[in-house]
């Protein structure tokens, strides 16, 4: 897997990630390269680390486990003053502390000691207080106390301007007298782990620039109505025919989707075909990307729900296709509807998505993935019409949306920036200011993004402090004759660093000096 060389904040947190024990929240538009990034350290990256993520699909999708899961946390709210969270228990509460409600086996405890990198994918859609649920728990069970989430290094991926937390108002009641917001970054926790905040700038994902401007003031809510007006070129009227056209609907609320796809599904005179998943061990419906009973018919509009894993390289998450083809063992799926293509029809075949967890190997001395769970589908599911909801992380060609009704922050910008191209776009409804929500809570906390300078800063920092440390492990072996050039060469290729080689440089004359 190649990094963009010209990527400099991919490099900086690549750095920070494998030189120093730095916390790191790595974010960016939409895509920008924070899943690549992740796919990276979790094959190149060597220290003992576990994923998780806030929900089942999104934890398959990483290669990892929910944070449920993982630190066993029973659905609830977690207010700041909660008996639960308690080191001890106290008199108003007997026989009620972290250790009693939150059990963890001493296979748990090992692997939470042993644990080097925690890394949080979307972690815009975790809640406050389950982001200080896991601090306290490393700080019990992990390691240091006095260290946010135990002294253990955390990197958090995800995108604050896309969807937020899901908090219900009865549950931001018991919350909002401890925290400023329900987001992760309003966390005690994360104010005391300081992370370095580091945002991907370079948009991969969309191929053309005026529409990626466009984006990014939507995003930040700075739209003008300029860029309204070049939208709402876009929109089409009610008798658009967006399921010949090959385009996929989105839409704001379940309802509306499910009825749209039913209904398609319905109109089709073709036999109806029902595949059955396979589930073994711990594999629920919820974590599913695709239905355990899936019903096609030929003429069906579907998306691809899993990368292709081939060196072809057929299909993404979320390409649009049409089935026309349907045989016990294998789908066959025409794509050309999308963006002109003349590809081959592709067939398709069953495939496998893992649950795992996390063990502590005893005499590896490393942290073992154990598949606790399988599901065989094939990698398909209706796709006339998906929820935004739905669809974050999703990357489509051709996309009708209506966003009538959008009522969540980040809703708008979601649904637009699925899609790869301007002219792939078609709007239902047109665009108003007032269909663009941004939470100025999110807005405040994303003045706090590091700058190109500040990147380029980080990035000879890092730098140095991976170099230095070899000198000083070189110096440790008592190897002077390989120490002492080390440590020249160290000084000339960052000459700015001086007076934090200072001691080192003493250390070397004295060991110098008594070798004499």
């Amino acid at each position: 897997m190649l990094i963009d060389p010209k990527n400099k904040a991919f490099k900086a947190a690549l750095f920070l990630i494998e030189a120093t024990n730095f916390n790191v929240f790595l974010t960016g538009k939409a895509g920008t390269g924070k899943t690549t990034f992740l796919r990276y350290i979790r094959k190149y990256v060597k220290k003992k680390m576990a994923i998780v993520a806030p929900t089942g699909v999104a934890a398959v999708n990483a290669g990892g486990m929910t944070i449920h899961s993982l630190f066993h946390i029973p659905p609830s709210v977690y207010p700041a003053n909660d008996p639960r969270l308690r080191s001890r228990a106290e008199p108003d509460r007997p026989g009620v502390s972290i250790r009693s409600h939150f059990k963890m086996s001493q296979q748990k405890r090992k692997l939470f000691k042993e644990l080097e990198l925690l890394v949080i994918d979307e972690v815009s859609m975790v809640r406050c207080d389950l982001l200080d649920v896991i601090d306290r728990l490393l700080r019990t069970y992990g390691g240091d106390r006095y260290l946010p989430f135990g002294g253990k290094q955390v990197l958090f991926i995800g995108d604050p301007f896309q969807l937020p937390p899901v908090t219900p108002d009865d549950q931001w009641e018991l919350l909002r007298h401890h925290y400023e917001s329900s987001y992760f970054f309003s966390a005690l926790a994360w104010k005391a782990a300081q992370p370095k905040l580091l945002e991907l700038q370079k948009v991969y994902r969309q191929r053309d620039l005026s529409f990626v401007r466009v984006l990014n003031r939507i995003r930040s809510g700075e739209q003008s109505s300029a860029d309204l007006a070049l939208l709402n070129k876009h929109w089409v009227p009610a008798d658009f025919n967006y399921t010949q056209a090959g385009y996929i609907y989105l839409g704001v609320t379940n309802r509306d989707v499910d009825r749209r796809n039913k209904r398609e599904l319905k109109a089709l005179d073709t036999p109806a075909h029902t595949y059955i998943g396979l589930v073994t061990g711990d594999f629920k419906p919820s974590d599913m990307p695709t239905p355990p009973e899936l019903v096609l018919k030929v003429g069906a509009q579907v998306m691809f729900v899993k990368n292709d894993i081939g060196e072809a390289r057929r299909f993404f998450n979320g390409k649009i296709g049409k089935v026309i083809k349907l045989e016990e063992d294998r789908i066959t799926v025409d794509c050309s509807l999308q963006g002109g293509e003349t590809n081959d029809p592709i067939v398709v075949e069953t495939v496998r998505w893992t649950k795992v967890r996390y063990e502590w190997n005893a005499e590896e001395r490393e942290i073992d993935e154990i598949e606790t769970g399988s599901y065989e589908q094939f990698p398909l599911k209706l796709a006339w019409a998906i929820t935004v909801h739905k669809s974050q992380g999703l990357t489509f060609e051709q996309v009708f949306a209506n966003l009538n009704g959008a009522f969540a922050a980040g809703q708008t910008y979601v649904a637009l920036s699925r899609c790869t191209q301007l002219e792939g776009l078609k709007l239902a409804t047109r665009l108003r200011h007032g269909d663009i929500k941004v939470d100025p809570v999110v807005k405040a906390f994303a003045d706090d993004f590091a700058d190109d300078a500040e990147i380029e800063a980080l990035l000879d920092r890092t730098t140095f402090l991976a170099h230095k440390e070899e000198v000083e492990e070189i110096l440790q072996k008592g190897d002077l004759t390989a120490a002492v050039p080390a440590f020249y060469a160290l000084q000339q290729a960052f000459p700015e660093f001086k007076e934090e080689t200072e001691a080192l440089e003493f250390t070397i004359l004295a060991a110098i000096k008594k070798l004499q």
